[in-house]
């Protein structure tokens, strides 16, 4: 039984405390989802964006990124709880495709 599904993440990260790259935080997350047994098949940096609605004022816009994957059904939850003390990570949105 295969049960590899098509994802689309998309990550907004906040730098303010990050002193790498955007780049260097893009290949840590392909690696991290390589490590969780998806098969990254596309990444695109969308470069920093304003925000429609501002949350924290001290944060207008951010840098955004697309990773087009085919993982495991658990990937979308163990990704989130990876994630979910990295100040780094601002927002995680993974679809299904």
């Amino acid at each position: 039984m295969n049960d590899l599904k098509k994802y689309r993440v998309t990550m907004i990260y906040d730098l303010r405390n990050y002193a790498e790259p955007v780049e260097t935080l893009i290949e840590k997350m392909k690696t991290l989802l390589e490590t969780l047994g998806a098969k990254v098949e596309k990444v695109e940096n969308l470069g920093v964006k304003d925000f429609v609605r501002i949350t924290d004022r001290r944060l207008p816009n951010a840098p955004y990124a697309q990773f087009e994957i085919e993982a495991p059904t658990s990937l979308p939850v163990a990704f989130r709880e990876k994630l979910r003390l990295d100040r780094s990570v601002k927002r995680i949105l993974v679809q299904s495709l």
